[in-house]
């Protein structure tokens, strides 16, 4: 198996047709068929399923999608490394966002690398803090901004932000006291919130038990527009930090209430594989990030607090690291 062979059979799986593949490789069809059968023997097994209408991948090829991917962008990002430094860093980096951050952060996080490192290709997804881990352990991104990082095993964890959270929805005000809600009011609220497995699940939880008042979750959804969209429609009331809500507070379609006695905090880290040193582009992005955090707390877009104030100092990995 070679980076050859699996750079081809990564274009016949993304065209879905050997001649489509081979007009955008600039391979002879017959060549890259060739790779192809010798790679499968090799690995002593099909990885696609020929047709009239194209290729398909079988299990085993789906398998070898996944490894091919991490080793390709593995070998581009050590070549990116090597011709760039630490003035003008360069390469690819995937950075994913936990969901109830990506709005606040995804565009001027873009915005700032477009314009201080034109040679860095920044690419940001967002996805509930649950399935962003799994990403990240399974290579698929660089980094990953989320919560509840300290459960994560063979990761670099840089807590980089604390944030409150709030109880939101609409026609909160007679319940407020300068602001803020007690804990043991919540049950009064019909909740919308994910399920268990997910950071905010668990903060909720756990502070339910600590604090010996139940919570009452009526609805269970696992995405950011859902939970949005049943707090938006008066269906239920959140339990979320405020920049997920911004535009709806703003324009006073929702109100929100601080939750106290006890609060409701968690924080938002950084998270790199421990086993796989930082490019120069990925600490790059990664002070540009930890500018940008500090940046909004001050000008009060996130409502919290960063916890690094100033650029982290450099590792003892050598130059770059």
């Amino acid at each position: 198996m070679n980076l050859k062979q699996l750079s081809y059979f990564l274009k016949i799986a993304e065209m879905g047709s050997l001649s489509a593949a081979a007009r955008a490789l600039y391979v002879a069809q017959p060549a890259l068929s060739l790779q192809i059968a010798n790679l499968e023997a090799e690995l002593e097994t099909q990885l696609f399923i020929r047709s009239v209408k194209g290729v398909q991948l079988t299990r085993a090829g789906e398998k070898l999608l996944d490894h091919a991917l991490v080793i390709t962008r593995q070998v581009d990002a050590a070549k990116d490394h090597i011709r760039s430094d630490t003035f003008s860093p360069r390469g690819e980096v995937r950075l994913v966002i936990d969901g109830s951050k990506a709005y606040t952060l995804l565009a001027p996080l873009l915005q700032r690398c477009t314009d201080q490192y034109p040679d860095i290709q920044l690419h940001i997804t967002d996805a509930m803090s649950t399935h962003a881990a799994q990403a990240l352990t399974a290579g698929k991104v660089d980094m990953a901004l989320i919560p509840g990082a300290s459960d994560l095993r063979d990761v670099d964890v840089t807590p980089l932000y604390q944030e409150p959270l709030h109880l939101i929805g609409k026609d909160l005000a007679p319940y407020g006291n300068q602001g803020c809600i007690n804990f043991d009011q919540l049950h009064q609220f019909p909740l919308v919130a994910p399920s268990k497995g997910f950071n905010l699940r668990h903060h909720l939880d756990e502070s339910a038990l600590q604090a010996q008042h139940p919570l009452n979750i009526k609805y269970q959804q696992d995405t950011g527009l859902s939970l949005r969209c049943l707090t938006h429609h008066g269906m239920a009331f959140a339990i979320l930090p405020l920049d997920v809500m911004a535009t709806e507070l703003k324009l006073g379609e929702l109100q929100s209430l601080k939750v106290v006695n006890p609060t409701i905090e968690r924080v938002h880290s950084l998270v790199q594989l421990a086993k796989r040193p930082p490019s120069n582009a990925m600490q790059a992005v990664s002070e540009l990030l930890i500018k940008l955090i500090a940046n909004l707390c001050e000008d009060g877009t996130l409502d919290g607090k960063p916890l690094i104030h100033k650029k982290p100092p450099p590792s003892d990995l050598g130059e770059g690291f």
